[in-house]
């Protein structure tokens, strides 16, 4: 294990949890390696931890949470048995906003090898019948994820509630 700094303070992240970029995230190519961090308290989402700035970070949830779905597979991915999307998740830039998706541009995990992509599709598909109520991140990648404790106090106290990510 190595330690690496982040938005949530210095963490321990093993060589198996550590997500190679194999498709830039625009704006952000030259960081190359993050971490998958779950807080339990935040239910279904997740946070995709560059352990290259550790001031970046981006909210992850699955497509299905905003009634999405994506049946095709990226380039990047068409080698791979298996992958899972997941979309970014834009926070609320003011308490009277509301979340949302940026349904245009979903991440592609392939937790077989470790590697991510974002890629752009022109049309999401939309799917109200699907809309998850899961109350954690999806399987497929559970493992992978580096899971967090944090108290309510620590939670409330931290400056990620609103349009910080």
């Amino acid at each position: 294990m190595t330690q690496y700094s982040t938005r949530f303070g210095l963490l321990s992240i093993s060589e198996e949890q550590i997500w190679q970029c194999v498709a830039p995230l625009p704006g952000f190519t030259e960081l190359q390696r993050f971490a998958l961090l779950h807080v339990q308290e935040h239910g279904p989402f997740v946070w995709l931890q560059s352990l290259d700035e550790p001031l970046i970070t981006f909210l992850l949830v699955a497509p299905a949470h905003f009634g999405l779905h994506y049946p095709q597979r990226p380039h990047f991915a068409l080698q791979e048995a298996e992958g899972t999307s997941m979309v970014m998740a834009i926070l609320p830039q003011q308490a009277k906003d509301s979340l949302h998706a940026n349904a245009l541009a979903p991440l592609y995990f392939m937790p077989g090898t470790r590697q991510f992509g974002q890629w752009i599709v022109e049309h999401p598909d939309p799917d109200s019948a699907i809309i998850s109520e899961a109350k954690r991140p999806p399987l497929t990648l559970y493992t992978q994820i580096v899971h967090l404790e944090h108290t309510q106090q620590e939670l409330a106290a931290s400056p990620l509630a609103i349009g910080a990510a």
